[in-house]
């Protein structure tokens, strides 16, 4: 798959809980969760750029960055560490 997140984004939310978003399908899902109340200029943004990573009309780490982006704008905290194919990860990504 070219929409792939490396490393991945291990993010926690109060609402959803923690999630690893690995590709672009798992970001359009996390902001697609997301309350439209909340939703914001900088959300449209990053379900764009992960829409196109997913279809393949842009880069993968063109939507990581954005996703990145919008959930630092929306308050959303990295988590830890998790396991990824058998093996824990940490520290994958800073979002403060």
């Amino acid at each position: 798959m070219a929409d792939i997140f490396e490393p991945p984004v291990l993010v926690d939310d109060p609402s959803f809980g923690m999630r690893a978003i690995r590709n672009a399908m798992d970001a359009i899902e996390f902001l697609e969760e997301w309350p439209f109340e909340q939703r914001s200029k900088l959300h449209a943004c990053a379900c764009e750029a992960c829409c196109a990573a997913y279809d393949g009309r842009g880069e993968a780490d063109v939507a990581r960055k954005a996703f990145i982006a919008w959930a630092r704008w929306a308050g959303i905290r990295a988590c830890g560490s998790a396991m990824f194919d058998g093996v824990e990860r940490s520290g994958v990504v800073e979002l403060f």
